[in-house]
């Protein structure tokens, strides 16, 4: 897999991971009212014995919560540093997961095909993701998709954009179907990728930040796919909410 380029640095913050900015304050915030909560409600001395239930099923509710976060962040580090991937040069984004396979990891004559070891490391990083995928329950059951985005570089003799879209396509299919037809994956694995993986293209329109120059020496960081397993957004935010009304009606009951 190629080198990074200049300044690449898989643990730079990424706006894949903004997501987890407002959970964290929701936690934070969750975690003030119920100090707020406990110190309104002691109860009296003759009561002093017993818990006191709603500040304990608050604490659960933000515990709950808040390890999620936790649990992603150890989950892109495990896959960031895994010993596996290390040693087959593959290097994981160790905020997003995002894996990416550079230009020299496909064909020069075949250019949306995978060499040899582009097929070997393609299959080592897959099992590598899973893997740390699901050693966190909670973080694999908000998986939405794992995404394969292929980039291309803007140049074209006619009509680059349309051109490079064509290119940036046809490199993440070419990946997907090996994947579904790949011999040494189990039946799990293949399963999960068919219910889970979807494709996008991005022509040039995202350069990579680490080498976003028109020249040369950037232009083959431009071309890439990279594999990024996506949470669901739209659950989490409705997670978010009725977290919110949880606390909310939690913190109104008489103790």
């Amino acid at each position: 897999m190629r080198g990074r380029p200049r300044g690449s640095d898989p643990r730079r913050p990424t706006e894949e991971g903004s997501w987890l900015a407002p959970l964290a304050a929701l936690a934070v915030g969750a975690l003030c009212l119920l100090f707020l909560f406990a110190a309104r409600s002691t109860p009296a001395p003759a009561n002093q014995s017993a818990p006191d239930i709603n500040a304990e099923r608050l604490r659960e509710r933000v515990d709950e919560e808040a390890l999620f976060a936790v649990h992603w962040q150890q989950m892109t580090g495990n896959l960031c540093s895994d010993p596996v991937l290390q040693a087959e040069g593959i290097a994981a984004d160790c905020r997003t997961g995002t894996i990416t396979f550079g230009d020299d990891l496909f064909d020069e004559d075949e250019a949306t095909q995978l060499t040899e070891e582009g097929i070997r490391k393609l299959h080592y990083a897959i099992d590598g993701l899973l893997r740390n995928l699901r050693a966190h329950p909670d973080v694999w059951e908000r998986i939405e998709s794992i995404e394969l985005r292929g980039h291309a570089d803007p140049r074209a003799r006619r009509d680059p954009y349309v051109t490079n879209m064509r290119v940036s396509q046809q490199r993440p299919l070419a990946i997907m179907f090996y994947l579904i037809s790949d011999w040494a994956l189990s039946e799990r694995d293949r399963d999960d990728l068919e219910r889970l993986m979807i494709l996008s293209a991005a022509s040039y329109s995202r350069p990579p930040e680490s080498c976003p120059d028109r020249n040369n020496e950037c232009y083959s960081f431009w071309r890439r796919v990279e594999i990024t397993p996506r949470l669901r957004g739209a659950q989490i935010v409705d997670e978010h909410r009725r977290f919110n009304q949880e606390l909310s009606r939690i913190a109104g009951e008489p103790s």
